[in-house]
């Protein structure tokens, strides 16, 4: 069970990131008059994680999207982030670009636009789906949850429709909707039969599938890795 990663290359189109002008084919960060070079595997790291505005990748999923040519460990990611923050200017307590999640991963916090494309900028969303070794934090707006390649959230089980169910995101609710699935959604165990709310600590399943998945919302704004540690005080639901 995995959030969804499309394992593609990287794109070579330039791209802005906050304020920085981003050239992959030229390895090259701008700041108006000031250029910074970059190795070609930090500028690969740099590009996975504009590809993937907000969500938070694990170190075995960057390892993939940018070293899947070679074999290598955590080390050699560790040294690319550090590469990439200090060419970027940016300060790991107090991150503008790149944020680090304490047990799983990094995920990119500026906004990425590309030229005639609307900002990839994602809205802060205060709801964690978690459990059966997924975590994903939800945006605002409709999530998608399924085996489909466009889902937000894929499952990639046989016992779960392509297109499940929808969890909706509005400031500070949530209402999950299931989508014509063969086998239904349930929070708790009551069957979804229309737009229903969901709350912190409910437990969703969906149709066959074994896992059971949490609801977990922080108590007010928080950042996301103050929201990593909020998960660890709700249990996930096993099957």
């Amino acid at each position: 069970m995995t959030s969804n990663h499309n394992r593609t290359e990287p794109p070579a189109a330039p791209f802005r990131l906050g304020r920085l002008q981003v050239d992959p084919a030229a390895c090259e960060l701008r700041d108006g008059d000031t250029v910074v070079r970059l190795r070609p595997k930090v500028m690969d790291l740099l590009t996975a994680f504009a590809c993937n505005p907000g969500e938070v990748l694990s170190k075995h999923c960057l390892l993939d999207l940018v070293w899947s040519d070679v074999t290598v460990g955590d080390a050699s990611l560790t040294v690319a982030v550090g590469e990439l923050r200090d060419a970027l200017g940016d300060d790991i307590q107090s991150p503008v670009y790149i944020e680090t999640i304490p047990r799983r991963g990094y995920r990119l916090i500026a906004p990425v636009s590309y030229p005639g494309v609307p900002s990839c900028h994602v809205a802060p969303s205060r709801f964690w789906l978690t459990g059966a070794g997924l975590e994903f934090v939800l945006q605002q707006g409709e999530n998608l949850v399924g085996r489909s390649a466009d889902a937000q959230v894929r499952i990639d089980s046989p016992k779960v429709s392509r297109n499940h169910a929808k969890i909706t995101i509005d400031g500070d609710t949530a209402v999950v909707e299931d989508l014509g699935s063969k086998n239904g959604t349930f929070v708790g165990d009551t069957r979804v039969a229309g737009p229903t709310p969901i709350k912190h600590g409910d437990q969703l399943r969906l149709g066959r599938l074994a896992a059971i998945l949490s609801i977990v919302v922080s108590s007010h704004e928080s950042t996301i890795t103050e929201l990593s540690r909020e998960v660890e005080t709700v249990p996930a639901g096993e099957g």
